[in-house]
């Protein structure tokens, strides 16, 4: 707690600084428009703010956005095809190279200074930025990247270095990076006040940053696991890296603005743009099923539940569907058969509603859950009706019968709980659950870290301490730690699969990890709905138009070597849906 307080003072000390040393230009104006100042007179921490800064929006905003539809833990309904429906679309890098850009920036002037603190950071943001584009996309420019103020056409235009070899240079700028960042703050005699308020993750703390090094050489050689042998590297690092939620790598909102607040509150959006926001069938239904109190702090309970009773109909109705008496909705059995409705059951969601079938051969699908409801993945074109919420529009995405993000902790600019989410313990614990179930040698057995990775999570969101008073009103859940864990359907069973399946829960709000899990391993083991864009889950962001016009050969190079699947359609080998060197002959994770 005093943590991430100290953390969040830090940057808003840091947005101070910047209002008051250049008043008349805004801190986002300051910090996207390189060229407003030149690189000789750019100061080297505010440089490093800029890079820490726009790399966590980028990578929370996804996290919590479109990976999260995609791994079926939020649902967007109202032109949510991206997000609940997979029509993923190519994607633009410039960002991600724009960052970089100002990094290698940074890195110059630390050379020049000396400055081994800001060497290390830089180092760990190339390896991060760059471990992004190689995650998301594949091949791409490294080596020759950044080179545009030389002259020759090797820098105008980079070739795509391969996948594996960026990979090569993340792990090697990370190894680089640990011996900048020995010591404390005290042995850094560049870290000044300055620097402590730019550095909105660990407030200047060259400790904290080193274990981080360590904690991202874990998550990439695990990345690595399915295309070599990691077990050596993993078993030199497995005690270095962050060992307790205090070591978190998060930004915390200021809430200032729409890009310093969380992203889908209403404060600075619609109000519809917010409520389109719901929980996820997929999701909500495992919850429920694990009995998992950490639901009471993702979801908003529904206003207003169904039962299904026929007494509640005169004897042979079998057309009237609804019947709301104080305040609960009752479903007529005979009317709802008639009609081709049935209850929402994850077993039978293929079935129920196969993808590409016609709509004349699918059933209209509600939910009787009594206090949370999500909607079915890739559910149809007016999901905003779902649960028979005859009063849905489009214009405003209001629904009685299913449940929102929790309004009070997620409808609003900033909070305890609310922040950029890079990298936490739990997520560690769960890599080192993995690699002990492997055989490899982590200070621990698989249990004990899988034990560990739980209660990290249910730790980072307060759930038996804050929020302890809704866990005991909610009858659907265990009521602590030691009660869910003993659960059979959750207590330890040595696979893979529960591993995963954990893994992927406590990366609530941040599911980009959770993502390059499902795509290495298969697990969870989620399929798509009947108004997918096709029929599986996408593996990767397609290459941007722009990029491909700009560097045609070096572009069309990457393409081909992309291995194409059934399920690329018409768009090429450049598709969502191709497999990059990552996954191809993995058989993961279709």
């Amino acid at each position: 707690m005093k943590s991430a307080k100290k953390v969040m003072m830090v940057i808003c000390v840091f947005f101070a600084i910047i209002a008051l040393g250049n008043s008349c230009k805004k801190f986002e104006v300051l910090n996207s428009d390189p060229n407003s100042i030149t690189p000789a007179v750019a100061s080297p921490d505010y440089l490093m703010a800029n890079v820490l800064t726009k790399s966590a929006t980028w990578y929370g905003n996804l996290g919590s956005g479109l990976l999260s539809g995609g791994m079926q833990q939020t649902y967007q309904d109202v032109f949510g095809d991206a997000f609940s429906a997979y029509q993923w679309v190519p994607q633009s890098w410039a960002g991600n190279y724009a960052i970089l850009r100002d990094n290698k920036l940074l890195m110059q002037k630390a050379q020049t200074n000396d400055w081994k603190f800001h060497q290390g950071v830089a180092l760990v943001m190339r390896a991060f930025n760059y471990g992004n584009i190689a995650d998301f996309w594949g091949d791409a420019p490294d080596s020759m990247a950044l080179n545009g103020d030389k002259s020759g056409s090797e820098n105008l235009f980079p070739v795509f270095d391969p996948q594996d070899k960026i990979y090569t240079r993340v792990i090697a700028d990370l190894q680089a990076a640990i011996p900048y960042l020995n010591g404390s703050i005290g042995d850094h005699p560049e870290i000044t006040n300055v620097t402590i308020a730019s550095d909105v993750f660990y407030a200047g703390d060259p400790a904290k940053w080193q274990k981080l090094a360590y904690s991202l050489l874990l998550r990439y050689n695990m990345r690595l696991s399915s295309k070599m042998d990691v077990k050596a590297n993993v078993e030199a690092i497995a005690a270095k890296v962050i060992a307790g939620n205090d070591g978190n790598w998060l930004m915390p909102f200021p809430g200032i603005d729409q890009g310093s607040s969380y992203q889908f509150c209403i404060n600075f959006n619609r109000p519809s743009d917010y409520n389109r926001n719901k929980m996820c069938g997929t999701f909500t239904m495992k919850l429920m099923a694990l009995k998992d109190p950490r639901i009471v702090i993702m979801a908003e309970p529904i206003v207003t539940p169904s039962i299904v009773d026929a007494s509640k109909f005169a004897a042979g109705d079998n057309t009237t569907l609804l019947n709301l008496v104080n305040g609960i909705r009752y479903i007529n059995p005979a009317a709802a058969a008639a009609a081709n409705f049935k209850q929402f059951d994850t077993a039978t969601y293929s079935q129920d509603r196969p993808y590409g079938a016609v709509v004349s051969a699918i059933y209209s699908l509600y939910d009787t859950a009594s206090r949370y409801v999500g909607i079915p993945i890739s559910y149809s074109n007016f999901d905003f009706q779902y649960n028979i919420n005859g009063t849905g529009t489009q214009a405003t995405s209001l629904n009685d019968y299913v449940s929102y993000l929790r309004r009070d902790i997620y409808n609003n600019p900033s909070g305890d709980l609310l922040g950029q989410r890079l990298l936490s313990y739990s997520e560690i614990c769960f890599d080192l659950a993995e690699a002990a179930l492997n055989g490899w040698n982590v200070n621990g057995t698989a249990e004990d870290w899988y034990n560990k990775g739980i209660k990290a999570s249910f730790d980072n969101w307060k759930v038996f301490e804050k929020y302890q008073p809704d866990v005991d009103s909610y009858y659907g859940c265990t009521k602590n730690y030691s009660s869910y864990i003993a659960q059979p359907t959750v207590k330890f069973n040595n696979s893979l699969q529960r591993i995963m399946e954990q893994k992927w829960i406590a990366s609530w709000q941040t599911c980009n990890e959770a993502y390059m899990d499902w795509r290495r391993t298969g697990y969870p083991g989620i399929k798509v709905g009947w108004r997918s864009f096709r029929g599986v889950i996408p593996v990767r962001f397609a290459y941007d138009n722009t990029e491909l016009q700009n560097n045609s050969v070096n572009g069309d190079a990457a393409i081909a070597k992309l291995k194409p699947t059934s399920y690329i359609d018409i768009d090429g080998n450049n598709s969502s849906w191709s497999k990059f060197w990552l996954v191809d002959g993995t058989g993961k994770p279709w």
